[in-house]
């Protein structure tokens, strides 16, 4: 009796505590990783670009507060003119256009992550676009590069980087859209990319052409030692 009662305590006691502590999200491939006030501590391998603008982040790539309400929807990567810019996994090209406030972005459809839903990724405010609309891309394959041409594209800020967003639904309907949302149906509630890297939650996977990837998980668009 007394073991069972002890059993009854502890059970109690990681449900007040799961209830109250630090919320945890889980990797398909791994172990749940505890995300400390609900926020995603990031771990760049050697090499890695850091990330300038962050996920669900109220600063913009200029350091500058944005508009009331308005939560950025991707990462932002700075890097310098003629940065390599790479494809987060295989995929389909299903544009490659120059929007007059976005620049030169390209859309991929990822296919299905590991929770079974669609994964989109835009790779936006690039310079050269080196792929076309129903091009099939690999996994690290060499996309776009970088330009000098953040100062000509109101959404770029002034600063060089990609801004690489992810969503569930492609934007058919072009008509009236703008920003994230003239690519995605779901531009205003992007997908959190650090729940979707091959080594785990929060851990940047650069990608090596000597490794094998799951299908349904990402690389960094930006490879480490920027090539």
């Amino acid at each position: 009796m007394n073991r069972l009662t002890g059993l009854l305590c502890l059970t109690f006691a990681v449900l007040i505590f799961a209830a109250a502590g630090p919320a945890w999200s889980m990797h398909e491939q791994g172990k749940f990783h505890k995300k400390k006030n609900s926020k995603i501590e990031i771990v760049y391998p050697p090499g890695a670009p850091g990330i300038a603008a962050h996920f669900k982040s109220r600063l913009g790539i200029n350091g500058k507060s944005r508009d009331a309400g308005s939560l950025h929807q991707g990462i932002d990567i700075k890097g310098p003119n003629g940065q390599a810019i790479l494809a987060a996994a295989d995929g389909m090209v299903l544009e490659a256009v120059v929007d007059e406030c976005w620049g030169p972005t390209i859309s991929i459809d990822h296919g299905n992550g590991p929770d079974g839903g669609k994964i989109i990724a835009l790779y936006g405010h690039v310079g050269e676009m080196l792929v076309e609309a129903g091009h099939e891309v690999k996994r690290g394959q060499l996309i776009a590069k970088l330009g000098d041409n953040q100062n000509r594209y109101k959404c770029m800020a002034g600063v060089r980087h990609l801004h690489f967003q992810l969503g569930r639904e492609y934007q058919t309907d072009k008509s009236d859209r703008w920003g994230n949302e003239y690519f995605l149906e779901d531009g205003r509630r992007g997908l959190n990319p650090h729940l979707y890297w091959v080594d785990g939650v929060r851990k940047v996977t650069c990608f090596s052409p000597a490794k094998i990837y799951p299908a349904d998980y990402l690389a960094y668009p930006l490879p480490c030692d920027r090539q």
